[in-house]
């Protein structure tokens, strides 16, 4: 008896040791500072700020041009650029653009297709202005709870806009512009509210070149820690940011996983930064955002038409394959304009 109750007291406390763990995982709490976040927790740290709610709604746009290339902003944010001749075959989810319930903002610029009918069919002209049958119609589609369903049959259209005409001539508005930009608001109704960019000072009252200096250095900045492969000081600079689509998406933990497994990935793959040179800055939402991109009308190369300033080149085996860094910035109020005080969104 005194032997079996000595390997009885022996098996009980090797139970309690092997259940250790899994209770301490369970106990353990999330980094409360952004200095505490890295690989190891960043995943759970984003996933226990989504919140579900009764109900979840998604909003969509569904934008159809002709005769045209564009940009589509939704409040004040980029979220769709088109420089071919192709269609967007799917409606494009807009819910990380918006930020709260109320009015929401939707402007679209419109471009010349300069010589993409040149490439596609071999001909001559190629095309500076604006022509008389451009246009643009875009709608506005909501789910009513991604809970529920969002295929095609479930879609509400709340909103539609066709880009102008005039009266006296039934042609688009616009017509020998090399440029054209519109906006119409639809409305809204989320359940969360996220602060992004809203809080951002107006950047255009600081002095230009300054500002691009500061730009440029926070984005060459960047490219270093990505040529180094700096994974936890990118993910405290960088992807925490990402928490703002998170919730506007809804996404559950594993999708939370999965986008960090990608990003992990790029991070840690060898790269090639190339120069930052030849680019533009631009400003959004009333110049509370600012980014370096190519020109759209005259980049110096066709290759990098509207595209991110900062790339790097990659070994795929047989391929050299680019990924661009798109990188939008905002100042907080309150704060001097520093490298450091330049948050991304």
């Amino acid at each position: 008896m005194k032997y079996k109750l000595v390997f009885l007291v022996a098996l009980l406390s090797l139970f309690s040791c092997a259940q250790q763990p899994k209770n301490l995982k369970t106990t353990t709490a999330l980094p409360t500072a952004i200095e505490d976040i890295n690989s190891s927790n960043v995943v759970d740290y984003l996933a226990a700020q989504v919140k579900p709610y009764n109900k979840q709604p998604i909003y969509a746009i569904r934008p159809l041009q002709n005769n045209c290339i564009f940009v589509i902003l939704v409040n004040g944010r980029p979220i769709y650029r088109e420089f071919s001749l192709e269609k967007l075959a799917t409606p494009l989810t807009i819910n990380d653009r918006i930020l709260k319930s109320g009015p929401q903002t939707i402007t679209y610029r419109l471009y010349p297709i300069g010589d993409l009918m040149v490439k596609e069919y071999g001909t001559e002209e190629s095309i500076s202005t604006l022509r008389k049958n451009t246009s643009m119609k875009i709608e506005v589609t909501e789910y009513k709870d991604s809970k529920i369903s969002t295929t095609l049959s479930d879609e509400v259209i709340i909103a539609k806009h066709t880009s102008p005409i005039d009266k006296n001539t039934d042609e688009f508005i616009g017509v020998g512009l090399p440029y054209y930009e519109n906006t119409f608001t639809f409305e809204a109704t989320v359940p969360y509210e996220n602060e992004g960019w809203l809080e951002g000072q107006d950047l255009s009252k600081y002095d230009h070149e300054e500002l691009e200096e500061i730009i440029k250095k926070k984005n060459l900045d960047i490219g270093k820690l990505y040529m180094d492969k700096n994974l936890d000081s990118l993910i405290k600079l960088e992807f925490v940011k990402s928490n703002t689509y998170n919730i506007a998406s809804y996404r559950a933990k594993e999708d939370i996983q999965e986008i960090f497994d990608n990003y992990k990935n790029k991070v840690l793959k060898d790269k090639d930064i190339q120069p930052l040179e030849g680019y533009q800055m631009e400003f959004y939402s009333e110049h509370k955002i600012v980014t370096l991109r190519y020109s759209i009308t005259t980049p110096p190369d066709p290759r990098l038409k509207g595209k991110p300033a900062l790339y790097y080149l990659y070994d795929e085996g047989d391929l050299i394959m680019v990924d661009f860094l798109s990188l939008y910035f905002y100042l907080p109020k309150g704060k001097p304009l520093t490298v450091e005080n330049l948050q991304i969104l």
